[in-house]
C-alpha cells in the first residue's frame, strides 16, 4: 500500500506516537491494575465476613436447640410425673397381674422417677451450654459488625476509586478510537492485534536494524518496509508494531 492510499507517512508515525502515549497513560490508571491489591484485600474481607456470618449462624443454632432441649425436658416432667402416679396405682389397685406385668410397671415407674431425678440437673447443664454458646454468638457478632465496617469503608472507598478511573478509561478509550480512525482499516488490524499481544508496549522503535523491543535485528527488507512508512510492519520476533526512530 502507498502513502497516497493510506495514512501520509508523517501522519502515520505521529499518530502511532500518539497511541502509544495513549495507551501508557491509560495503564496508569487501569483499575484492573492499578486497583488489583485494593480489590484482593476486599475480596479477602468478603470471604472472612462470610465465615464469620457461618460461625455466628452455627452458634445461634447450637444455642437454639440447648434452648429447645430445657423446653422438651421441662415440658415432659408433668408428663413423667403422671406416669409414674398412673403406674403406682396400678401395682395397687390393679387386680390379676403377673410377676411379668408387675415388674414391667416397677421398671417403668424406676426409669421415670430416674429421668425426672435427672431432668434438672440435665437442664441445668443445658442452661450452662446455652450461656456459653450466647456468648460466642454475641463475640462473633462483634467481630462481624467490625469486619462489615472495615469492608464497606473499603469497598466505598474501591468503588470511588473505580468510579473515577472509569471516567479517565472512557477518555482514553474515545482518544484511542480517534486516533484508530485515522488510519488505514489494514493499519488498524495491525495495532489492534500487536495491543491484543502486548497490552503494555503494542509500539516500538526500529534502531537501524534492531527492533528496541525485543533487542533483535530485523531483516533487511523488514526495516526497508519500516523506513518507508508506507504501511505498518509488526516485528517477527516480539510481534510489536515497529516505526522509525528519529534519533531525537
Amino acid at each position: 500500500m502507498s502513502a497516497a492510499e493510506g495514512t501520509p507517512p508523517m501522519d502515520l508515525i505521529q499518530i502511532m506516537i500518539s497511541l502509544s502515549e495513549n495507551n501508557d497513560a491509560r495503564i496508569k490508571i487501569d483499575p484492573r491494575i492499578q486497583l488489583a491489591a485494593l480489590y484482593r484485600e476486599i475480596r479477602e474481607m468478603r470471604n472472612a465476613v462470610s465465615d464469620m456470618e457461618n460461625k455466628l449462624e452455627q452458634a445461634t443454632g447450637a444455642r437454639e436447640r440447648c434452648r429447645e432441649e430445657i423446653r422438651r425436658i421441662i415440658d415432659s416432667k408433668p408428663i413423667w410425673a403422671k406416669e409414674i402416679e398412673s403406674a403406682k396405682e396400678s401395682l395397687v389397685y390393679k387386680r390379676g397381674l403377673t410377676l411379668k406385668e408387675m415388674l414391667a410397671i416397677q421398671q417403668s415407674v424406676a426409669r421415670a422417677e430416674n429421668d425426672i431425678s435427672q431432668a434438672d440437673s440435665l437442664i441445668a447443664n443445658l442452661r450452662l451450654e446455652s450461656e456459653r454458646h450466647e456468648r460466642d454468638r454475641k463475640r462473633i457478632l462483634v467481630t462481624l459488625q467490625e469486619l462489615k465496617a472495615q469492608y464497606n469503608q473499603h469497598a466505598f472507598i474501591y468503588n470511588q476509586e473505580k468510579s473515577e478511573a472509569d471516567a479517565l478509561m472512557a477518555g482514553y478509550n474515545e482518544r484511542e478510537n480517534e486516533l484508530l480512525a485515522r488510519l488505514s482499516p489494514r493499519d488498524r488490524v495491525v495495532y489492534q492485534e500487536a495491543l491484543r499481544l502486548n497490552p503494555e508496549s503494542p509500539i516500538v522503535f526500529l534502531d537501524g536494524e534492531v527492533c528496541l523491543g525485543c533487542k533483535i535485528g530485523l531483516p533487511k527488507q523488514m526495516v526497508k518496509y519500516v523506513n518507508q512508512l508506507t504501511g505498518l510492519v509488526c516485528c517477527e520476533n516480539c510481534l510489536r508494531v515497529v516505526i522509525p526512530y528519529s534519533g531525537d
